[in-house]
């Protein structure tokens, strides 16, 4: 076994409770970076994801930009909450794929069909790749962006190759785009006349938020599909508070658990949902106790020791 297969088994041996508190030990994080920079910098390879609410999703990994994705922490308590919010068979959109991790999160808990909203390329083609590498899951990718308008817009791309924004999008308009590029856009309320209507959308577009939800307010108000948004300022949100207002029995910031307007981060996200959807959440079971600290400790004394070895041997 070649030294980088037993760097990543062995980064899989550490307890997943313990995955995000690698951080704050201070000798066993410089151990993990250094053998992560030396064997894995900018190469891409294949993963199962091994904890978390992506476990067992093969993911295409770039690192260091998605080492939180392959040890299955990343954004943690909001993909436990889309886990948690899936119901078996539902249609649901990502709008705003990035590289597929939450639609593979959707597929993996039971959605009957996943479609993912990308217009980004090196995006589009690591989606792609995910779904070449887990053919049995139920996901398909529309080339576009999603918007209150159809046809072409102008989209800037930003200073990581993987984030980007229609051009009209509100959020950081003083932020310089490294470059632009023309991406074909679609309104909600006309993808739903070729595709099945969605059951929950989650929606991650870099400040053009308000405007996918105007090209798409017949849908909510006739389907009112659970809403999952990433808000990108204060303002933004206020903007689609008042567009969903009248139609959800519920919205809520997710990181607060109260309404919008009540000293939310400027980054955060909106809930909506009906009050079937509500009683859904709460007839779930209480997630399940992990193995005792005393194994945990057992199991990542051992993995460390594994780390440290075979930096040691690769030098």
């Amino acid at each position: 076994m070649s030294i980088k297969n037993i760097i990543i088994k062995t980064l899989e041996m550490v307890p997943f409770g313990l995955r995000s508190q690698i951080k704050n030990i201070p000798v066993v994080k410089q151990l993990q970076a250094l053998v992560l920079k030396k064997y894995f910098s900018d190469k891409e390879f294949v993963a199962t994801i091994t904890g978390g609410p992506a476990k067992g999703l093969r993911f295409p990994v770039q690192m260091p930009q998605d080492k939180l994705m392959w040890i299955g922490t990343w954004e943690l308590e909001f993909a436990k909450k889309l886990q948690q919010m899936i119901k078996p068979g539902w249609v649901c959109y990502d709008i705003g794929g990035y590289k597929g991790y939450y639609a593979g999160i959707m597929a993996l808990h039971g959605a009957g069909d996943v479609i993912i909203f990308e217009p980004m390329p090196v995006n589009i083609q690591k989606i792609k790749n995910l779904i070449s590498l887990n053919p049995t899951l139920p996901l398909t990718l529309i080339e576009k962006a999603v918007s209150n308008h159809t046809g072409k817009k102008v989209f800037n791309m930003m200073p990581e190759d993987t984030m980007g924004k229609l051009e009209e999008s509100s959020f950081q308009r003083e932020a310089p785009a490294l470059r632009q590029l023309e991406v074909e856009t679609d309104k909600l309320d006309n993808i739903v006349l070729n595709y099945p209507e969605p059951d929950l959308i989650k929606i991650d577009v870099e400040g053009a938020e308000e405007l996918v939800l105007k090209g798409g307010l017949e849908l909510l108000k006739r389907k009112k599909p659970v809403l999952m948004i990433e808000v990108h300022s204060h303002g933004i949100g206020k903007r689609c508070y008042e567009l969903l207002k009248n139609t959800y029995q519920k919205i809520y910031v997710f990181e607060t658990g109260q309404a919008p307007g009540n000293d939310e981060a400027e980054i955060c996200h909106y809930i909506a949902m009906l009050e079937k959807n509500i009683d859904h959440i709460s007839a779930l079971p209480a997630i399940q106790p992990g193995r005792s600290a005393q194994t945990k400790a057992v199991r990542t004394t051992s993995a460390f020791v594994w780390v440290g070895a075979c930096y040691t041997y690769g030098r």
